[in-house]
């Protein structure tokens, strides 16, 4: 059966249980700096200290990261095992705002449902009450994402060919140099810059 393509204004099946499927058993849940920042501010520590207790770098992907997934479950590090609720959920990646949405184009706000979750049959919500909740993160970070994508896919075919020195010191520009009490888009988009004149 197609699935139906959704914009921003769609209803649809979305509702949560708090079954915690989307928190274990699950693939890499991949951070951009934006999330790195938020999620560091939010613990009320260091973003070093965030990298090193609740990160691990994505094989064959560098130099994307990811949380750690705790056990045979893979649990989310950042998941209560005993609530199933989310400890950061005010400051979520965008990848566990978008679950069970699948993008098609983030740019455009066309996402598929993949009825992953429980729901109830009878209640329908709209992407945009989905995405946005009271915390609004998929309209704040939105467009600092699609920079953060379009910097991954760009540098792909090149970071292989960089020395690991070189691509240590880059990671350190894209997730670590950053001053948690100034804007933090504004020094991603510098940070960004200034790693593409090392790539490059």
């Amino acid at each position: 059966m197609e699935k139906e393509i959704l914009t921003m204004k769609s209803k649809t099946n979305l509702s949560c249980k708090i079954c915690d499927r989307c928190c274990k058993y699950r693939g890499d849940i991949k951070l951009t700096p934006i999330n790195v920042l938020e999620i560091s501010k939010f613990l009320k520590i260091e973003i070093k200290e965030f990298l090193e207790k609740y990160t691990y770098e994505v094989k064959e992907e560098e130099p994307e990261i990811a949380l750690k997934g705790i056990g045979e479950e893979r649990r989310c590090i950042l998941n209560d095992d005993k609530t199933f609720k989310c400890k950061i959920h005010k400051v979520k990646p965008i990848q566990c705002i978008m679950f069970p949405l699948m993008p098609i184009d983030v740019e455009k706000d066309l996402f598929i449902n993949m009825h992953t979750c429980p729901v109830d049959e009878n209640k329908k919500t709209s992407v945009n009450k989905w995405l946005n909740g009271n915390n609004k993160i998929y309209k704040r970070n939105k467009n600092i994402y699609l920079k953060w994508i379009e910097f991954i896919e760009e540098i792909q075919t090149k970071w292989k060919t960089l020395s690991k020195e070189k691509q240590n010191e880059i990671k350190k520009i894209i997730f670590e140099k950053y001053n948690q009490k100034e804007n933090y888009e504004k020094q991603i988009i510098e940070n960004l810059k200034e790693a593409r004149k090392m790539i490059y």
